[in-house]
Parts: structure tokens; sequence; C-alpha cells
């Protein structure tokens, strides 16, 4: 049987927006998003992180930075809530900014592309068409159903969302017990 997980964009969703993040230090979890988390895990869901990280591109940030910043909202999660992620995807690319040829580039991986999501269900057998997405930002919603029509996305609130996803929710948490819902 074909797993399923909850894809999970990163900054404004699990934690607060800090524009282009590459110092640890400045990770502060939203209130509920360790619970949310952990409650993905109690429902048998992968939590899966897919970030589009185009600092790096840009020269402002290291993929070492993001896999430390990473790091850092994994163990803030585990340590207030017990919550673990599955994975972590990330997107240094942009098509047009920066110098780097390695990260200038169109590739799908970054959102509004589903590429992230391909490449996890790939590596961890997901059947996408049951699988949800929580993000802060109308590329979060294009991601999944690029990735598969069929993927459920929430919305949680942000200046990046114009409210087309599948369900607009106050919070990850609010997202988190509308999923249970689903899949009890």
């Amino acid at each position: 049987m074909a797993r399923r997980a909850v894809f999970l964009d990163r900054d404004g969703t699990i934690n607060k927006q800090v524009g282009y993040c590459g110092d640890p230090k400045q990770i502060q979890l939203l209130s509920g998003a360790a619970q949310a988390v952990r409650r993905f895990n109690e429902l048998n869901l992968l939590a899966i992180v897919v970030t589009n990280q185009s600092a790096v591109a840009r020269g402002l940030i290291t993929e070492d930075q993001v896999r430390r910043v990473n790091s850092e909202v994994a163990l803030q999660v585990a340590r207030e809530s017990g919550g673990r992620f599955d994975a972590f995807y990330y997107a240094p690319f942009h098509p047009t900014e920066g110098n780097d040829p390695r990260y200038r580039s169109d590739s799908d991986w970054r959102k509004p592309g589903g590429g992230m999501l391909r490449e996890a269900a790939r590596e961890f057998g997901l059947d996408l068409s049951t699988c949800f997405m929580v993000g802060d930002a109308d590329i979060d919603h294009q991601a999944a159903k690029d990735a598969h029509p069929s993927i459920l996305t929430f919305q949680v609130p942000s200046e990046y969302a114009s409210g087309k996803a599948d369900h607009n929710v106050h919070s990850l948490g609010h997202a988190a017990e509308l999923i249970a819902a689903l899949v009890a």
C-alpha cells in the first residue's frame, strides 16, 4: 500500500517568516506548529518539508546554511512536541537571479513547480493523490497541483496568499485538525 504525506512549506507555515534566513538563531516556531507536526506523525502521515531557498542562487546564503536552518526547525519541533519530520527538500534555484550556473535555473523543483513533491513521492513510495499540502503562499498550492491535481491544499494567512487553496485555515494546527478528520 502506498504511503501518504503532508507536504509543508517552511517559512511562514512552520516558523516565522524572517526573509532570507541563513541563521538558525533566527528560527522561531509559529504557535502550535510543533504539535501539528506531532499530530501528523500520530496519524501515520509522513511530514515532508518542501521549501524554496532562492537566497542560495542570489548568493546571500549557502546550502550548508539552509541545511543548518532546517536542522534547527527539526530540533525545535522535536524539543517542543516530540514531533519529527521525515524529510526536507529545498530548491536553491532562481531562474534569473545570481551568478552561479548551478543555481541559476528554471528548475521544476522551485515552487510553483511540483518537482520536490514528485521526488519525495518517488523516494518514499507515496500516492500523491492521497497527500496534502500546507503552505502560506499561492505557489505552495500551485506546486501541489502541479505534482498531482488531487493533492488537497491548505493555506495559512500571509501576504503571499490569495485564497486559491482548497482550504483556507488560520494556522498549521487548524490544518492538522482538518486533515485528521479527513483521514479518520
